[in-house]
């Protein structure tokens, strides 16, 4: 059992959507945010994964705390899934970089009381970044400044891109098929 979070908008349903491989997944409408968590199996490398698409975090316009049904709901999903938690994988947008990571990042030590699986990071929205790797050698020393560790990271894309005018598939399908293999890795 994979628990994926972050922020409203930072790619986890399109994240959910790559790693099954068809469209299942939409951003989860923030009314309705505190009562929306899904399970989706994934195959990894041969075996069945349940990533849990858990809602956006943040209560306000500027994402300054944790909702507290969302809070709520979170605790229960981590408390009711058959076999336990194995997994955490924290999703961000490149471009959403924010204090609110370190709001995400401690809710969740706190809500299942402290460090009982592992966290790994998925950085979203670097199909323009070559290679997307490079943003993460940027960007560690900052995760680290403010105490988010990791147990691994991937940096990657969850859009193909708009369709190419001359020819079959996308203008970023190498760095999608890319980012697909780097995140099943990971969780594998």
């Amino acid at each position: 059992n994979v628990v994926l979070f972050g922020e409203r908008g930072a790619g986890k349903s399109s994240l959910i959507n790559m790693l099954v491989g068809r469209d299942v997944s939409s951003p989860s409408n923030p009314s309705l945010a505190a009562f929306a968590n899904r399970g989706y199996a994934v195959d990894v490398g041969g075996r069945e994964v349940v990533v849990w698409d858990s809602v956006g975090l943040q209560k306000g316009e500027h994402h300054e705390a944790l909702s507290e049904g969302a809070g709520r709901n979170l605790q229960g999903l981590i408390q009711n899934i058959q076999g336990g938690l194995n997994l955490l994988l924290f999703c961000v947008n490149a471009a959403r970089v924010s204090e609110a990571l370190g709001i995400n990042y401690d809710a969740f030590y706190t809500i299942i009381g402290g460090k009982k699986a592992p966290i790994v990071l998925v950085v979203t929205g670097l199909e323009n970044k070559d290679p997307m790797e490079g943003w993460w050698k940027e960007h560690e020393a900052e995760f680290e400044r403010h105490g988010l560790t990791f147990d691994g990271h991937a940096c990657v894309t969850t859009t193909r891109g708009k369709p190419l005018r001359d020819g079959p598939g996308h203008w970023h399908d190498e760095q999608y098929e890319q980012s697909k293999l780097a995140v099943k890795e990971l969780i594998k």
